[in-house]
C-alpha cells in the first residue's frame, strides 16, 4: 500500500511537472503577426465588432416593430374615417404619417453604417499600434548604433590617455556621451515594452505576449489623387455626414406634422422649425468638415513624405560631418566637444526620420480612411 502511494505521488509530481512545463512553454510562445494577420486577428477577437452587430439587430426589431404600429395605425385610421372620427392627438397623427417608422429606418441605416464604422476604426487602431511598435523597435536600434559607436569613441580616447595624447578633460566629455547614450537606450527599451503592450491591447492578447512583427515601415511614393473625386467620395460615404443628412430628413417630417396641428404662433411649432433648422445646419456644416478633413488629411500625407526626402538628405550630411569631425579630431584640428556634438546631430537626424516614417504611414492610412465611412476610435 505504501508503494502504490509513493508512486501515485510521484506520478502526481510527474504530472504537474508537465503541465508548469506546458504553461511555461505557452507564455514563451512567440506570436508572428503581418499587418493583415494583426487586422484580421483583431477583428476576429474583438468584442467591438459583436456589440455592433448586436446593434444592428436592435435597430432591425424596432423598425419591424414600428412597420407594425404603421400598418395598425392606417387601419385605425381608415376606421375612424368611415364613423367620421378626428385624430385625437400629435403622437398618433405622427405615428400614421410614418414618422416613428422614418424615425426606425433612420436608426437602422445608421447601425448599419455604424458597424462598418466600427471595423474601420479597428484596422486602423491595428495600424497606428503595428507602426508605432515597428517605430519603437527602430528607435531602439538607432540607439543601440549610437550606443555602440560612444562606447568605440571611449574606448579610443582611454588609450590616448594612457600613451599620454589625452587630457582627463577629453575622458570625461566622452564618458559622460557614453553615459547619455546608455541613458538613451534605456529609455527606447522601456518605450518598446510599452508599445508592445499597447499593441498586445489592440489585438485582445494578454499584455506580456510576446509579439514578432514581419512587416517594415516603408515610404511609398504617395499615388496620384484626384482631390475632389476623394471629396465626393467622403461626402457620399461619412457618417458624420449620412447622420446629419438622416436626421435632417426626419426633423423636416416631424415639422411638416407638427405644423398641421399648431399654428405659427405656438411654442409646438416654433420648437419644432428651429430644431429643423438646427438640423438643415448641421447638414452643410458636415459637409464642410468633412470636405477639410479630407483636404487636410491629404495635405499631411504629402507634407510627411517631403519630410523623409528632406531627412534622408540631413543623415547623409550629418553622417559625413560626423566621420569628417573624427577625423579632424585625430589630428588636433577639432575638439572633443565637436566629435560629440556631431554625433548627437547624427542621433537626432536620424530620430527625426524614424518619426518621419512613422508620420508618413499613419498620415496615408488617416487620408485613405477620410474618404471611406470614417473612423470612431476608443482609447
Amino acid at each position: 500500500m505504501k508503494k502504490k502511494l509513493i508512486s501515485l505521488m510521484i506520478g502526481l509530481a510527474l504530472i504537474s511537472m508537465t503541465a508548469v512545463s506546458l504553461a511555461a512553454d505557452n507564455v514563451s510562445e512567440v506570436k508572428t503577426f503581418s499587418l493583415e494577420q494583426a487586422v484580421n486577428y483583431a477583428l476576429e477577437n474583438s468584442p467591438l465588432v459583436g456589440i455592433s452587430e448586436t446593434g444592428l439587430q436592435k435597430a432591425q426589431v424596432k423598425l419591424k416593430e414600428a412597420k407594425s404600429a404603421y400598418n395598425k395605425s392606417n387601419k385605425s385610421e381608415d376606421t375612424a374615417k368611415a364613423f367620421s372620427v378626428s385624430i385625437e392627438t400629435l403622437d398618433t397623427a405622427k405615428l400614421q404619417k410614418g414618422y416613428y417608422k422614418r424615425l426606425a429606418e433612420m436608426g437602422l441605416i445608421l447601425a448599419e453604417k455604424a458597424k462598418l464604422q466600427t471595423i474601420e476604426s479597428i484596422k486602423f487602431s491595428v495600424e497606428s499600434s503595428y507602426f508605432n511598435l515597428l517605430n519603437a523597435q527602430e528607435k531602439l536600434a538607432i540607439q543601440n548604433s549610437i550606443l555602440k559607436v560612444s562606447k568605440e569613441n571611449l574606448d579610443n580616447i582611454k588609450k590616448k590617455y594612457a600613451l599620454g595624447m589625452a587630457s582627463q578633460i577629453e575622458v570625461l566629455s566622452f564618458e559622460t556621451a557614453y553615459s547619455q547614450a546608455e541613458l538613451d537606450k534605456k529609455s527606447a527599451e522601456r518605450a518598446l515594452i510599452y508599445a508592445k503592450m499597447s499593441f498586445n491591447k489592440t489585438l485582445g492578447l494578454p499584455l506580456d505576449t510576446k509579439v514578432q512583427l514581419t512587416d517594415k515601415l516603408q515610404v511609398q511614393v504617395p499615388p496620384e489623387v484626384d482631390i475632389e473625386k476623394k471629396v465626393e467620395e467622403a461626402l457620399e460615404n461619412r457618417m458624420e455626414v449620412i447622420s446629419a443628412t438622416e436626421q435632417y430628413e426626419v426633423d423636416k417630417l416631424n415639422f411638416e406634422i407638427t405644423a398641421l396641428w399648431y399654428p405659427e404662433n405656438t411654442y409646438k411649432y416654433q420648437e419644432a422649425k428651429h430644431i429643423v433648422e438646427s438640423s438643415a445646419y448641421s447638414v452643410i456644416n458636415s459637409q464642410q468638415t468633412v470636405e477639410l478633413s479630407v483636404r487636410k488629411a491629404y495635405m499631411d500625407m504629402i507634407d510627411a513624405y517631403e519630410a523623409i526626402e528632406v531627412l534622408d538628405k540631413l543623415i547623409d550630411q550629418a553622417e559625413k560631418t560626423y566621420e569628417t569631425t573624427k577625423v579632424r579630431y585625430d589630428m588636433g584640428m577639432a575638439t572633443n566637444n565637436e566629435v560629440v556634438e556631431a554625433l548627437n546631430k547624427l542621433q537626432e537626424i536620424k530620430l527625426q526620420k524614424a518619426q518621419a516614417l512613422l508620420g508618413y504611414n499613419l498620415a496615408k492610412k488617416q487620408f485613405e480612411a477620410s474618404y471611406g465611412i470614417g473612423l470612431t476610435l476608443t482609447p
